[in-house]
């Protein structure tokens, strides 16, 4: 079950997902980017009710704040086949949550706490990664790979 649900262009709940920093758990969103039999790409979403940066928020899509990018969806709109959409506003940063993540470490999780919320199309995918390539904090050891994920689109 987990190999049908982290699959290129899966929005998916962690519930009680576990911080690489050993600080507690919370409910987790992540999109998969792209994955092979031993790795999944993945960015985490950010889901908040409080703009605490100020951050320009009123349009759909790649903006950029103080030579930051980020990606932004406004609470509410449909994403994809099965129209999701969060009830918050999200922001996603390209800083520490685009990891190359060993499938292994999802085992940690009971499959009932791993949840597809949402199939998102290839034109988003490729949006989010377009932005997500023009930050300067992407892991430069899988920003190459990165890239094909994106050509290949």
């Amino acid at each position: 079950m987990l190999d049908e649900i982290l699959q290129q262009g899966h929005l998916v709940l962690i519930e009680d997902y576990q911080f690489q920093d050993g600080n507690g758990s919370k409910d987790k969103f992540l999109i998969v980017l792209n994955r092979n039999d031993e790795f999944a790409y993945i960015i985490h979403t950010l889901t908040t009710s409080q703009n605490k940066l100020s951050l320009p928020s009123d349009n759909f899509g790649c903006l950029v704040a103080g030579n930051i990018p980020y990606f932004f969806i406004q609470k509410n709109t449909a994403l994809g086949e099965n129209q999701f959409s969060f009830d918050k506003d999200t922001f996603i940063f390209f800083r520490n949550n685009v990891r190359k993540e060993n499938l292994a470490s999802f085992l940690k999780y009971d499959e009932s706490n791993i949840v597809l919320k949402e199939k998102l199309p290839k034109q988003f995918l490729k949006r989010l990664l377009k932005c997500m390539l023009k930050s300067n904090f992407i892991d430069l050891n899988i920003e190459k790979e990165l890239i094909k994920i994106k050509d290949q689109l």
